[in-house]
């Protein structure tokens, strides 16, 4: 491993183009960017290590593990993190079969259609959506999670709103729900408002998914949860730790996430982001907990990556990844502190761009010190 002398940055430019496609599933603010994921992977881990990421949000380290022969174990408390995660680590064989799939479920969702009743639909969600659309893609994610489709079930949340012809929704955006229906009037753009069907255009989203995926090795392990990060214990000791945590509510995971959540159950949003995208007195108690877990089943030696957002932590007067840092050095028996990097992010790469937030983030090197438990 090569951890110890220092980060080697060699993910600039754009992944978009050169990433597999699995990873385009469906939209996530605040997520990895996946070349930065492999090259962690690749920098801090060997081939047969198990990797453990336990704020996964869309999956993108869990998936570059994977892809690169590490075992895997991921965890994300939000029911739309840990679908998506949950989709990319075992998603359909192929093409064929996830088609093959989505027609013999077509019958079963056809029935399943004339059981909606929209009364009882919130009139927000209702608000995006044409009735027959609507009713078909209430019917279709009920069907989904009932038969425990994962990986059909992101894919029909990463259709379910944007202006585009081959998306569900009246025009809205594509990563944060809200309608744009002043840019796109109904009297202009009477299409967008048009009833669009279902299965063709979920089949056309599962093909794009399968468009760019290297060979995968289904036999490797891979496990993912949905759990408190500070309270869940693994089944087997980890080699290495990589992860993104929150950042202190400058990201609303369910507030930004409130209509894909709805169809995946969460009635309340807001409810979810007070566990999901913590305060700063909970997130740096989080962290405590979390350090403190996670040295009884990482490995001695084995290292913690952390890609933090730099944010002024109020209530401990520093920058949040010298905080962070701090934090893990003063468990007992804990941490050492290896090495750190600070990375821009460039504005492209932010949903609300020019707006505030973090416009630079800091991986965070640390070693579980050797006799510690």
């Amino acid at each position: 491993m090569r951890g110890a002398r220092g980060v080697v940055c060699d993910w600039g430019g754009s992944a978009v183009s050169r990433e597999s496609t699995l990873h385009q599933l469906s939209p996530y603010i605040g997520k990895v960017k996946s070349s930065m994921a492999a090259s962690l992977v690749a920098q801090f881990t060997k081939v047969g290590d198990f990797v453990y990421d336990p704020f996964s949000g869309s999956g993108t380290v869990a998936l570059e593990a994977w892809f690169a022969g590490r075992e895997v174990v991921a965890n994300d408390l939000s029911p739309y993190a840990y679908l998506l995660t949950q989709a990319k680590l075992f998603p359909s064989r192929n093409l064929d079969f996830a088609l093959e799939e989505i027609h013999a479920l077509g019958a079963e969702v056809a029935m399943q259609s004339h059981e909606v009743d929209l009364r009882r639909i919130p009139v927000w969600v209702r608000r995006f959506f044409h009735t027959e659309t609507l009713r078909e893609t209430v019917a279709w994610s009920t069907v989904l999670k009932r038969r425990r489709r994962w990986f059909l079930l992101a894919s029909l949340m990463g259709i379910l709103h944007h202006q585009r012809p081959g998306f569900l929704s009246y025009p809205s955006s594509h990563a944060v729900p809200y309608l744009r229906t002043k840019k796109f009037p109904r009297y202009r753009f009477p299409k967008l408002y048009a009833y669009r069907s279902i299965q063709d255009r979920l089949e056309a989203k599962v093909m794009r998914a399968f468009r760019r995926t290297p060979e995968l090795d289904f036999e490797l392990q891979r496990h993912c949860f949905r759990k408190d990060a500070a309270s869940l214990s693994l089944p087997k000791s980890v080699d290495a730790i990589i992860t993104s945590p929150p950042y202190m509510r400058l990201l609303e995971y369910g507030r930004d996430n409130r209509l894909r959540l709805w169809f995946l159950g969460v009635r309340d949003w807001s409810q979810l982001d007070e566990l999901v995208s913590p305060n700063e007195g909970m997130f740096l108690d989080l962290m405590g907990r979390c350090f403190t877990k996670w040295k009884t089943f990482l490995k001695p030696n084995g290292l913690c990556v952390l890609v933090i957002g730099d944010a002024l932590s109020q209530l401990a007067k520093g920058n949040l990844p010298e905080v962070v840092a701090h934090i893990a050095t003063s468990v007992v028996g804990g941490y050492t502190h290896v090495c750190e990097y600070r990375d821009l992010i460039p504005n492209v790469r932010r949903v609300r761009r020019g707006t505030a937030g973090s416009s630079s983030e800091t991986i965070v090197v640390l070693r579980k010190q050797v006799g510690s438990s």
